[in-house]
């Protein structure tokens, strides 16, 4: 971490001051950046904050199961060969290293390996012995996974009960008239969204089975259930709330089976309890010995990271007979008849419950995720120690910050004093705020967090029921949500200004101090308003700016953790002193400071003859590819990428009328731009524009956030020798054919990939391509060009909506045909990046980062956001609204080098969607060959109105 930093002194500070608190618990003894260092190198340079979401593996626990590998042949178990009992012996032995992980052994519990903890629930659902009368209870804060066991007991009619913690533990929950106060859906109305408000008029006490069971006893893979006591019930709940980090008793499992809440004390059957555990046994130490819970969910990478996809069933024995299964695979069978239904069940629960050939390689892996964790940490009540002391300290780091008004920064959702470990694990979800008392939509919090490469979730997790809670948010409210777009995994953060979602940090047992500081100066960096507003915002939209190279300053800090706040304030004048001077300077140097009246210059006497000679000496700048397709003149590409440098005071002249300055099309997308002076109009967008793409080795198709070199690659298209033509430097030219029809003397090969969850059919292109691609990058590529035939709708629809509306074709871009960029857009932004970081960007190189087709010049910056249609020269346009930015622009298309800007002033100036540029379509219902050129007039047809 330490390249991050750029003031080493305060982190040592802050550390200092941190370990003096914490220093008993943290670190396994002072191990833990030795740790960091040989077992998680590869997570140098970021801060991973999601481990509730998956934790990591550690080098040694890969190396260890490689050798383990290539030491040993394991055969398929279900055959008798030395092999296959090699197999069989080793994932005994796992059965037997699993339960003695959760301090039980195989006379109490058995082991059902699953997919993963979704997988077990829905075994559980499938299997438990619902019927009428039963009752499937969960409370309220439960991951979307368990409330999908209502779905299959509902069907087998069973009554659903949602509670929440307090209707739960409430011993008066009774009011005088005998009503329960919880939400319950029967299994007629469960599937009715009229009728998922509460209901306050259920009966305490649950229906009653008669003594004695009706109808015929199932016959359930040999295992006969008696009913004579009544239905069976199932309560379910999560051993920690992933939402909130709340740990929920365990001593309910009992309390559930003896009848000892009013939930269950009138009904008659035998209650069981589920317990949900996967996001409770990454960090803390689950004792079955202890915890009467019947069944048990989990999954496994979420303790040690590796292996994905694997899960378990863990049962107690004397739950195991209540299980019936109708569906038998292979080698759950002793004797099976294909012409009859004989079938005769093996005798021990896994072997029945385990069809088909396990994922042994995978179960082999465990035992090496165990040893090294054990090794590294000393086990798990360690690890549980070391993250929630992160956890607390970001806790008490957040709730003390305050912007320059006294208001809070942030809104913790918690439903403890964060004091205690035994009631909160090592999660911490909030919202934040600004000076005002308004929300920070959690979409703008993720997309600068991952511009300084922190990773960390946002929205509501899966778990709908915390997620209303802490938000408070009425069932009415999440279906008008649902009504205004919003669904779950999308960006639409703020609806009405209130959230829809938060945003979650975890930590992990390799979490480490700098992780949460680095986080904690993030907040304090971006968020925290130290002064009032500027007057006079762009769009209303301006927040505190955060500076690009987020040099640490001091936080507000709790009294009880004795930090030093004098050096702190120093510290934080300091800074701010030193950033102002260099910001100043730059503004001088660059001309900039007075370029707003300059903007005002008139060009009414201009002619258009004039304005265009200017165009091309604004475009010297650039790659000058050129290629003019109605005279088809071919010009030699430039290989080297000639940048703008910042240059003194000069007049910034605005035309008096909107004009096309450049066009660019992206042959290959996400690599290099082709820029033309005339260009041919086809029904996805400019001919050839994004008509090919790169993929990996798995046919998934790379873009500059996985592969930033991609922008290095300059492409060119050379219509008379029809042939697409790759440039880089240090390589040789690679020419393609723009038709696909043969690739050399290689037949081009159909293959699929994905493009903005499209599936894409497309020609691969080659060997020669692929190899070229390949020594480029670095990594094995293909080059695939999008089948003729293979269509796609635009993405975003008339009203701006991300809707298909099918009316619009689409090449392999990502929304829509074209995309407009204004340069009086790119000059205001300029001179907004200017006055507020040390940070100077040439015109051209904003122009570039942006990636637009159609360049324009104009009277005023934004205007282009209002325009519903527009001519483009003799072309008709629709707008089909802004196009929302993401952290792409921050890469310099010249050097493939990261910056934090243009991203972090577009937050500033935009909001939260950091719209900059609008997406265009053109229809090309006339048969008529269709162009644009440089120079052509650009006229609002129609202009949107509030």
């Amino acid at each position: 971490m330490a390249d991050k930093w750029r003031n080493v002194e305060h982190l040592q500070r802050k550390k200092a001051n941190f370990l003096t608190n914490y220093g008993k618990v943290y670190g396994y003894g002072g191990r833990i950046d030795k740790m960091q260092e040989k077992e998680f190198n590869r997570l140098k340079g970021m801060v991973y904050l999601d481990h509730t979401g998956t934790t990591h593996y550690a080098q040694s626990q890969l190396d260890a199961y490689t050798r383990d590998l290539q030491m040993n042949v394991y055969g398929n178990p279900h055959t008798r060969s030395a092999s296959s009992r090699l197999t069989t012996d080793t994932i005994d032995q796992l059965r037997f290293r699993i339960l003695q992980h959760f301090n039980t052994s195989v006379d109490h519990h058995s082991v059902i390996f699953t997919s993963g903890c979704t997988g077990a629930l829905k075994l559980l659902a499938e299997s438990f012995p619902w019927e009428d009368g039963s009752i499937f209870s969960y409370l309220e804060d439960n991951h979307t996974s368990v409330l999908g066991v209502r779905e299959v007991a509902a069907k087998e009619g069973a009554t659903i009960v949602c509670v929440s913690e307090e209707e739960l533990l409430r011993c008066s929950n009774c009011d005088d008239k005998g009503t329960l106060q919880n939400r319950t859906m029967t299994s007629e109305n469960n599937n009715s969204m009229e009728n998922c408000e509460p209901n306050n008029s259920v009966p305490c006490h649950f229906p009653a089975e008669t003594d004695t069971f009706q109808g015929s006893e199932k016959l359930d893979s040999g295992n006969a259930t008696s009913r004579s006591c009544g239905p069976s019930h199932l309560f379910a709940y999560a051993a920690m709330c992933n939402f909130s980090g709340r740990k929920f008793p365990q001593d309910w499992c009992s309390k559930i089976k003896r009848k000892q809440f009013s939930l269950c004390e009138e009904s008659k059957g035998k209650w069981y309890t589920c317990l949900d555990a996967a996001s409770y046994v990454g960090t803390n130490h689950l004792d079955l010995s202890s915890c009467e819970a019947d069944f048990v969910t989990l999954s496994f990478y979420k303790i040690f990271g590796f292996p994905t996809g694997l899960g378990a069933l863990i049962i107690r024995k004397d739950a195991e007979d209540s299980l019936r299964k109708t569906y038998f695979g292979g080698g759950t069978a002793m004797a099976v008849t294909s012409n009859g239904r004989f079938y005769i069940p093996r005798p021990n629960l896994h072997d029945r419950f385990e069809d088909g050939t396990l994922p042994f390689l995978d179960i082999i892996a465990l035992r090496h995720g165990f040893d090294t964790m054990e090794k590294l940490t000393g086990g798990m009540l360690h690890i549980s120690q070391h993250t929630f002391s992160l956890a607390h300290y970001v806790y008490l780091q957040l709730t003390s910050l305050k912007h320059h008004n006294g208001q809070p920064v942030v809104v913790v959702y918690t439903d403890t004093d964060f004091d205690d470990i035994t009631t909160q694990g090592g999660i911490v979800n909030f919202n934040l705020l600004r000076a005002n008392g308004d929300f920070v939509g959690y979409s703008e919090v993720d997309k600068l967090a991952a511009l300084h490469d922190i990773h960390l979730r946002t929205g509501c997790f899966c778990n709908s029921g915390a997620c209303r809670r802490h938000l408070g948010l009425s069932n009415q409210q999440i279906r008008d949500n649902y009504q205004a777009g919003h669904v779950c995994g999308d960006d639409k953060d703020l609806i009405s200004g209130q959230p829809t979602g938060s945003v979650r940090i975890s930590f992990g047992y390799m979490s480490t101090f700098e992780d949460a500081q680095f986080f904690l100066d993030f907040v304090q960096q971006c968020f925290v308003e130290k002064s009032p507003k500027p007057t006079g915002a762009m769009n209303g939209q301006n927040e505190q700016y955060c500076n690009t190279k987020l040099t640490p300053t001091s936080n507000v800090q709790s009294a009880k953790e004795g930090l030093d706040v004098e050096d702190d304030r120093r510290e934080t004048e300091a800074n701010t002193n030193s950033t102002f001077a260099k910001t100043s300077a730059t503004q001088k140097s660059s001309g900039l400071k007075n370029e707003p009246e300059k903007q005002s210059v008139s060009l009414q006497e201009e002619q258009r003859d004039f304005l265009k000679k200017e165009i091309e000496e604004t475009d010297q700048g650039l790659d000058s590819q050129t290629l003019n397709v109605r005279d088809n003149e071919r010009s030699v590409p430039q290989m080297t990428w000639q940048k703008e440098e910042p240059t003194e005071r000069r007049e910034v002249k605005v035309p008096v009328q909107q004009h096309l300055t450049n066009i660019f099309l992206y042959p290959v997308k996400s690599c290099g731009a082709f820029q033309v002076k005339s260009w041919q109009l086809s029904a996805r967008g400019l001919m050839y524009d994004r008509e090919w793409m790169v993929v990996n080795e798995s046919g998934v198709c790379l873009s500059q956030k996985r592969e930033p070199k991609l922008c290095l690659i300059r492409p060119a298209i050379y219509l008379t020798e029809g042939v697409l033509q790759l440039s880089a430097e240090g390589m040789k030219p690679l020419n393609v054919p723009l038709t696909g029809a043969r690739m050399g003397d290689v037949e081009a090969s159909m293959c699929q990939s994905k493009v903005c969850g499209d599936r894409i059919t497309g020609l691969d292109c080659g060997n020669e391509a692929a190899d070229w691609l390949t020594r480029f990058l670095g990594r094995p590529c293909r080059l695939v060009q999008q089948n003729p035939d293979s269509d796609r709708d635009c993405k975003v629809n008339q009203a701006g909506d991300d809707t298909p509306d099918g009316k619009f074709s689409l090449s392999l871009a990502n929304e829509s045909q074209y995309l407009l960029i204004s340069r009086a857009s790119v000059r205001e932004l300029q001179q907004q990046i200017a006055a507020n970081s040390n940070m100077v960007i040439p015109i051209e190189d904003l122009v570039q980062r942006f990636r637009g087709n159609l360049v324009i010049d104009s009277r005023q910056a934004y205007e282009e956001d209002e325009w519903t249609e527009l001519m483009i020269g003799q072309q008709q346009f629709q707008s089909r609204g802004r196009c929302s930015r993401c952290q792409m622009v921050c890469l310099d298309q010249a050097t493939a080098q990261r910056t934090k800007e243009p991203l972090m002033t577009l937050f500033q100036l935009r909001g939260k969607k950091v719209p900059f540029g609008i997406h265009l379509v053109h229809n090309m219902a006339d048969a008529e060959q269709c162009f644009i050129q440089v120079g052509d007039e650009v006229t609002p047809i129609t202009i949107a109105t509030d």
